[in-house]
């Protein structure tokens, strides 16, 4: 049985169709010039541009049409395993997790299983919006801890842009569809393994985990299926509604942490927030300054050129972040993710 779980391989992929805001705009127009007037859609465009810039989205990528997201969480999966220095078949359990499925039913990380050629990795999906990494890297942290599996691979293949939404029929609409608009593809995948190296068993920082929930504003983001809420497989989100909610889970949650005794000395290397804009990212700021834990140049934004990609955003950062060499071993990483639900997870570890 092993004492702690360490991260030995991180990989990312984002698809070669590059969109700038222009053309998410386009597409926008042209999906609504049929349900309004010529100023109301004139209005509408104008207020989209206006949002977009505010958010601070420029880019984002698009799958080809025949790429899927087991395709693209494959590639990164590869990239992850590689710096692991573990093959395949040394993986006893597959997560696949995230927004983007390949069925209802089985299991995706069945058909990652199969390309990766795992042969004797057990599989499963998990799913709860933008923390749906964290909270798959916990469950495999718990699985390592108690001795059922030693190594575990972790991936994300978010192929958003199916569910996106660019049709406002009246120009009220774009409050619920302007997350659309910011949504990219992409995947992320990271390799755990059961480890008893001092250098993360004597830290009681490392694989922590927290959350805040409000369940009952679970509809302000949905992609509906099989519910009251939502239409089935399009993206509604109501942007000020999510802020305001996720805002507060997620004010709560860090008071509470950084006022226990063990994290009031904390100290991070890296920041990572679940980066989906300027204004969250700036009330996640004023909250760790609130705090007296916010450290300036820490933080590893890539939501401008790479839009909200879901749950793949921890494995993305931290693979920019190690491509900068901004991240290093043996650094404290803090992760805020805010997320539909209505919620937060926080995550610290030791690199």
């Amino acid at each position: 049985m092993s004492s702690c779980t360490k991260i030995s391989g991180v990989g990312m992929y984002v698809p070669s169709i590059k969109v700038d805001n222009a053309m998410v705009v386009e597409r926008l127009r042209k999906s609504s010039q049929g349900f309004l007037m010529p100023d109301e859609l004139e209005a509408l465009v104008a207020e989209a541009e206006d949002k977009l810039v505010k958010v601070g989205s420029k880019t984002r990528y698009y799958c080809e049409e025949d790429e899927y997201c087991t395709d693209i969480a494959t590639k990164a999966s590869i990239d992850a395993l590689n710096e692991a220095g573990i093959k395949p078949e040394e993986l006893d359990l597959i997560i696949f997790t995230g927004m983007s499925k390949a069925f209802v039913e089985p299991a995706t990380a069945h058909v990652l299983k199969h390309n990766l050629n795992a042969t004797k990795a057990n599989v499963i999906d998990t799913q709860d919006a933008c923390t749906s990494f964290i909270k798959s890297l916990e469950l495999a942290d718990a699985m390592i801890k108690i001795g059922k599996v030693k190594k575990v691979l972790v991936a994300s293949g978010e192929r958003s842009f199916d569910w996106a939404d660019f049709t406002c029929k009246t120009p009220g609409e774009l409050v619920w569809k302007f997350a659309s608009l910011t949504i990219g593809d992409g995947a992320g995948a990271i390799v755990v393994e059961g480890s008893d190296d001092d250098t993360y068993a004597d830290d009681p920082h490392h694989f922590q985990f927290f959350y805040k929930l409000f369940s009952d504003k679970f509809n302000a983001c949905t992609i509906g299926l099989n519910y009251c809420v939502g239409e089935r497989y399009r993206l509604f989100s109501h942007s000020k509604h999510l802020i305001r909610a996720g805002q507060k889970a997620t004010s709560e949650l860090i008071q509470e942490i950084f006022a226990m005794d063990e994290w009031k000395s904390y100290k991070y290397d890296n920041l990572i927030f679940h980066n989906v804009g300027n204004i969250v990212d700036t009330l996640i700021e004023r909250m760790l300054r609130d705090a007296d834990m916010y450290v300036s140049g820490k933080k590893k934004a890539f939501f401008p050129n790479f839009g909200n990609v879901g749950s793949a955003s921890l494995p993305i950062a931290m693979t920019l972040a190690k491509e900068e060499d901004k991240l290093k071993r043996g650094n404290n990483v803090f992760v805020v993710v805010p997320a539909a639900g209505v919620q937060c997870g926080i995550m610290s570890f030791k690199y």
